[in-house]
């Protein structure tokens, strides 16, 4: 077995960094699930229609925005809900 040389540990440290790095911000950016319940039957109902994503996002406007129902101070200025924020599975 062949001694190891320096740039040949340098080489291991630096890929162990950059799994390191992917791994801690592989869970971050994720919205929390839609819930199941009566405020939210309109989108549901309308997944299961097979309805355009889009479509459905427009359901989540009508509560979360700037009336009802507002969004944090911080969150993305987004129309993609579906993305961050995923159904919950029956």
């Amino acid at each position: 077995m062949k001694k190891m040389r320096g740039r040949d540990s340098l080489f291991i440290a630096g890929v162990v960094v950059v799994v390191g790095v992917l791994a801690l911000g592989a869970g971050r950016g994720k919205g929390k699930n839609v819930p199941a319940d009566d405020r939210h039957k309109s989108a549901y109902d309308s997944l299961k229609n097979h309805r355009n994503r889009a479509d459905i996002e427009l359901l989540c406007s009508t509560c979360h925005g700037k009336s009802a129902i507002p969004l944090p101070k911080d969150h993305p200025p987004k129309e993609q809900c579906l993305i961050c924020h995923l159904p919950v599975q029956a």
